[in-house]
């Protein structure tokens, strides 16, 4: 018998799966380790014998995170996560749309943190998931748009009319490096680090990935390849746009380390 969800309504109900998934559930439990597997990773989904987002969910969920069978049972759920979110590149792969690959980004990586957060103790935002996983989707799709929205409002409004850097943006960056190598040696910063650059709009996006490879912003040495210089960019542009990213990044990675 499938493990019951536990969230419950605003009037004190209990959450409970459609029908027909606690009876696909009940049908998967019979099958060996190895068969079940096999079956989740089916595709697509609309394939006979594919089994349900909503099933899938609940085997990684409910499967030990050290067995064997646990990363290709995640896999197949991520790529069901990856199938309803925004296409950001265009078909012919020449342009991204950043605010699609936005919205894909931040509802990955917040549906990985609920996941991650599972393991330790149940997070009973993930049981409406196991209800009606396209819905559930759907929601963080809209959610995840309007954030982004009000982040990309607050950015524009951090620089004055005149291109010059404000007194929130010097003090958020004021001895910022998200680069440093203790922070980069925590427990999954790397990834919440990297999923924050790519939300960056191109510009701000490209100048952090340069001073991540040690590329310098201008030199006195001609012949040194500069930030300024690859981009056709005043210092002064570079420096603003450097600090404009380092008040984004520090301001998501703090809200990323809340959830």
């Amino acid at each position: 018998m499938a493990r019951p969800l536990r969230k419950v309504t605003r009037e004190g109900v209990l959450y409970v799966r459609r029908t027909v998934v606690e009876a696909e559930i009940g049908e998967l439990e019979k099958l060996e380790p190895n068969e079940l597997v096999a079956r989740c990773q089916q595709w697509p989904e609309s394939a006979p014998g594919a089994v349900s987002p909503e099933a899938l969910l609940y085997f990684v969920r409910t499967i030990d995170a050290a067995s064997p069978h646990y990363e290709p049972l995640l896999r197949a759920l991520m790529r069901s996560v990856l199938h309803r979110l925004p296409k950001p590149d265009n078909v012919d792969g020449t342009a991204t749309d950043l605010a699609e690959l936005s919205i894909r980004d931040r509802v990955m990586d917040t549906f990985v943190d609920r996941l991650l957060g599972d393991q330790a103790e149940y997070d009973d935002r993930l049981d409406y998931f196991e209800i009606n996983f396209n819905g559930a989707m759907a929601k963080d799709r809209l959610d995840a748009g309007a954030q982004i929205r009000v982040e990309q409002n607050r950015s524009s409004e951090l620089l004055n009319e005149d291109d010059e850097i404000t007194a929130e943006v010097e003090q958020a960056v004021e001895h910022y490096d998200p680069f440093d190598p203790d922070e980069l040696d925590k427990k999954d910063y790397r990834r919440l680090l990297n999923g924050a650059i790519d939300t960056l709009p191109l510009l701000q996006k490209q100048i952090i990935e340069m001073l991540r490879r040690d590329i310098p912003i201008t030199s006195s040495d001609p012949s040194v390849p500069t930030i300024s210089k690859v981009l056709g960019k005043a210092e002064k542009t570079i420096r603003n746009q450097r600090d404009r990213a380092f008040a984004t990044l520090r301001r998501r990675l703090e809200r990323k380390e809340g959830l």
